[in-house]
């Protein structure tokens, strides 16, 4: 008998501490608040989805809601409710978005956030929280360090680490994070090789024989990130890759009615890296041919991009080449040489 009672009190204990933490977590309820915003947080619970743009219920919250209603609002038992109250603290510009930034980044529950307004995926509210915090630009370089730290040291199953790692410096303490996610291939091809192009900063010879067999079995989509990982480490063990795509995509496909993307400019930059007399070779070949349908309207791109090139990697073994296309490129493309390329402007 006693062991029967010891056992009810041992699960109503447990009941009761389970009960206790999720409480203590997250303790407000719809029905805690006063009944003209209960009535708009019950409709944003309805919609049950984060929109691409806000509705008249998240504008109550903005132009209605107390700071403190907010931070209530923040530890609410609805997950999308305290994404919504978040993303209303930072558009208010309430100094302690970050603070409360910092305590949930555990919050892993899941929302539907629809992005734009034909394109929609699952996020967790850690996730949601630090890409408002970013995309306000509101983080200081400081607070960028915490919580770059925070999420690669303690939290790097959250997906905004994937492009954390593409814009950071090599640091040791991240080395392994960085080297076991450059290892996996998914269905993205991105994820992996934009993890391949964080461990070529580190310039580790170890890394070669990762680093090339991800190359080799990479989807084409992802080419670019290839590239830069080739110019950011440029052994002698990748060259043989560019001479591939040279030969496979580059020798008869560059004509006047042939456009190619940006992946030429990185590829152009790839190759200057090395600064042989092959790299030499491959670039006065794609300067020579135009890659615009309608010369003589826009400028060649080809010509633009093999200077930003060898204008990266200075060589000697350029000198000659690179006198002969400075008067050919304009002086807007000039003026901003020095500056990254959009795509390259890191945030962290």
């Amino acid at each position: 008998m006693k062991k029967k009672l010891y056992l009810l009190f041992g699960i109503f204990l447990a009941i009761i501490i389970s009960s206790c933490g999720r409480t203590h977590q997250y303790p407000y309820k719809i029905s805690d608040f006063r009944p003209e915003l209960r009535v708009q947080l019950q409709k944003l619970v309805t919609e049950n989805l984060l929109p691409s743009k806000d509705t008249a219920a998240i504008n109550f919250l903005n132009k209605k809601c107390t700071k403190e209603e907010l931070l209530q609002i923040v530890n609410c038992e609805n997950p999308l409710l305290r994404i919504i109250a978040y993303r209303t603290i930072v558009n208010r510009k309430e100094k302690d978005y970050f603070k409360i930034l910092l305590n949930h980044l555990n919050d892993t529950a899941k929302v539907t956030w629809w992005y734009y307004n034909d394109a929609a995926d699952v996020f967790t509210i850690s996730d949601l929280m630090i890409r408002k915090a970013a995309d306000n630009r509101e983080l200081t370089q400081n607070e960028k360090n915490i919580l770059v730290d925070s999420i690669l040291i303690k939290h790097p199953y959250l997906h905004v680490s994937t492009w954390m790692i593409q814009d950071i410096q090599p640091q040791e303490k991240y080395y392994t994070l960085i080297r076991e996610r450059a290892k996996i291939k998914t269905e993205r091809c991105g994820e992996q090789l934009s993890a391949c192009y964080a461990l070529s900063k580190f310039k580790k010879n170890e890394d070669v024989k990762l680093l090339e067999d991800a190359f080799r079995k990479s989807n084409q989509v992802c080419i670019v990130w290839i590239f830069r990982s080739i110019e950011n480490f440029p052994n002698d063990n990748f060259f043989p890759f560019l001479q591939n795509y040279y030969n496979t995509k580059v020798i008869g496909k560059l004509t006047s009615t042939n456009n190619v993307n940006d992946d030429l400019l990185y590829f152009c930059r790839a190759v200057a890296s090395y600064k042989n007399d092959e790299s030499l070779k491959i670039l006065k070949y794609i300067e020579n041919h135009n890659t615009y349908i309608n010369k003589p309207y826009w400028p060649p791109s080809n010509k633009e991009y093999v200077f930003k090139a060898i204008y990266k990697h200075k060589s000697e073994k350029y000198d000659r080449l690179f006198n002969q296309l400075k008067p050919q490129i304009d002086s807007l493309t000039l003026s901003v040489i020095d500056e990254p390329e959009y795509n390259e402007k890191a945030m962290w």
